[in-house]
């Protein structure tokens, strides 16, 4: 009886083993998804920024052709706006890239 209840006792090690592992592995897997997600969303403001900046730089070019002053241009609502928007784009990144380092240092 002794050898039976010893392989009883050893089966449900290895099935709280096993599902532990189980847990940890589906956590790592509901980690490494978030993580993607949030490179997929870092990529859109990435593009989303250098749209900006492209347009901010037509914006002043087409102003300076046009005999604009440099203090004009500076002072454009237009490029004051769009300037506005990186800020804030960037502020959003930098705010997704501090939640992926803390995701990351969990693991």
């Amino acid at each position: 009886m002794g050898l039976l209840q010893r392989l009883k006792d050893d089966l449900r090690t290895g099935i709280a083993t096993l599902r532990l592992g189980t847990v940890h592995a589906a956590g790592r897997a509901l980690e490494e998804t978030e993580l993607l997600r949030m490179r997929l969303e870092a990529r859109k403001l990435d593009q989303q920024l250098s749209d900006l900046y492209k347009d901010i730089g037509e914006r002043a070019v087409d102003m300076k052709e046009r005999g604009e002053t440099a203090e004009h241009i500076l002072h454009d609502p237009e490029v004051g706006r769009l300037v506005r928007e990186v800020q804030a784009l960037k502020e959003s990144r930098k705010k997704l890239e501090a939640e992926m380092d803390e995701i990351r240092n969990e693991q």
